[in-house]
C-alpha cells in the first residue's frame, strides 16, 4: 500500500452524537484567531472536510473536532461537520476533552483550573469531573447566550402555522414546542421530524424581519426539563441533546422568566441519554444584549483510535455523501 495522506484521530460520540478529533494530518493554517484558522481550512482545504466525514470514511453524522494554536486560551479548536462549517459545537467540545483524557493528554493543571479554549464563537472554558483518576464528566461554560426574537410565526409547509422562539447559544436556533406537531417525539419518527424541521428553517429564514437560523430545536416537558430534538439539515439530525441548542433554550427560558440563575435543568435526547445544564451567570453579549453563561455538563465515550488512510490511486479521494 502507497499511502498518500494519513490523519491520526480519535473518535467518540457523545450521548450518541459522533466526534472526530483529528490528532495529526492537518497542515498548518494561516490566522492569528481561531475564527481565521477555521475560514483558512474552509477557504483552502475543504476537500479534507470530505475526505475524513464522507463515506466512506465517514458518514453524514459525522463531525469533527480540529485542535489548532490559539493566542488567547490554553488551546484553540473549531467544528467541521460532513456538511459545513459551525463556530461552536458542545458535543464535540465534549468529545474532544473525553479523546485527550483517554490518550492522557489533557494540560496538567486540567483537574485543578479547568482548560480555556478559543473557538470561532469566542472562548469558553471546560473541566470535569473525576473518579479514581478517569474522567466521568465534561463540564462545558459556554458563551453569551440570548433570546433574539420570540413569538415568531411561521407557515411551514405541510405543518401548517408554527410558533417559535429564535435564540443563540454560540449557534442560533429556532425553538419549538413539539406539541406543535402532531407526532412523537421519539426515534423511530425522526424522518418526519426533519421534513418538520426544514419546512420550518425554510421558512424562517425567507422572512427578512428574523434572524436567519442554522437549526431547528424541537422540546417537550420532561421531569426537571426537556427532550430535546436538533433537526440540522433535510436527513440530518444531532443524536446528542446539543450542547449549543441546550444553551440557547436555556437564555430563552431565562428571558421569559422560567429559569432562574443556577436553576437546574435536564436535557434529555431521544435515546433518554441527559445533559445536565444549568445557568451560571448573566452577561452581555458583543453586541450589548442581555445574554446568560450557560453550563451543560455531558460526557462521551471513545469509539476508535484510528489512522484514517487515503491511499494513492483510490477513486473517491474526496468521499461522497447521499442525500
Amino acid at each position: 500500500m502507497r499511502a498518500s495522506r494519513l490523519f491520526n484521530v480519535v473518535d467518540s460520540h457523545t450521548a450518541g452524537h459522533p466526534t472526530r478529533t483529528v490528532m495529526s494530518g492537518i497542515p498548518p493554517l494561516r490566522g492569528r484567531t481561531v475564527l481565521e484558522q477555521r475560514d483558512d481550512f474552509r477557504d483552502n482545504h475543504d476537500g479534507l472536510r470530505t475526505l475524513l466525514l464522507h463515506e466512506p470514511r465517514g458518514h453524514t453524522a459525522m463531525a469533527a473536532a480540529v485542535p489548532v494554536p490559539s493566542r488567547e486560551a490554553d488551546q484553540g479548536l473549531f467544528f467541521v461537520f460532513s456538511y459545513n462549517y459551525a463556530d461552536m459545537c458542545g458535543h464535540a467540545t465534549i468529545g474532544y476533552v473525553a479523546s485527550l483524557a483517554a490518550m492522557g493528554a489533557l494540560p496538567a493543571h486540567f483537574k485543578e483550573n479547568g482548560m480555556s479554549i478559543e473557538t470561532p464563537a469566542g472562548i469558553i472554558n471546560v473541566d470535569g469531573t473525576f473518579e479514581e483518576g478517569r474522567l466521568t464528566s465534561v463540564v462545558l461554560r459556554n458563551v453569551p447566550s440570548y433570546l433574539a426574537a420570540s413569538d415568531v410565526v411561521v407557515r411551514a409547509d405541510g405543518f401548517g402555522d408554527i410558533v417559535c422562539d429564535i435564540a443563540y447559544g454560540g449557534i442560533t436556533y429556532a425553538i419549538v414546542d413539539a406539541k406543535q406537531i402532531n407526532l412523537p417525539l421519539d426515534v423511530h419518527q425522526v424522518s418526519r421530524w426533519c421534513q418538520a424541521g426544514m419546512a420550518i428553517k425554510d421558512s424562517l429564514n425567507t422572512k427578512p424581519d428574523t434572524p436567519p437560523v442554522s437549526s431547528i430545536l424541537f422540546h417537550e416537558p420532561i421531569e426537571g426539563g426537556g427532550r430535546h430534538l436538533v433537526i440540522l439539515a433535510a436527513n440530518k439530525f444531532d443524536r446528542s441533546p446539543c450542547g449549543t441548542g441546550t444553551s440557547a433554550r436555556l437564555a430563552q427560558l431565562h428571558a421569559r422568566g422560567k429559569l432562574a440563575v443556577d436553576m437546574p435543568y435536564r436535557a434529555e435526547n431521544i435515546l433518554g441519554i441527559p445533559f445536565d445544564a444549568r445557568i451560571v451567570a448573566t452577561a452581555q453579549a458583543d453586541d450589548g444584549r442581555a445574554s446568560v453563561i450557560p453550563e451543560i455538563r455531558g460526557m462521551a465515550h471513545i469509539s476508535a483510535f484510528s489512522t484514517i488512510v487515503l491511499e494513492e490511486g483510490d477513486p473517491l479521494p474526496a468521499g461522497f455523501l447521499p442525500k
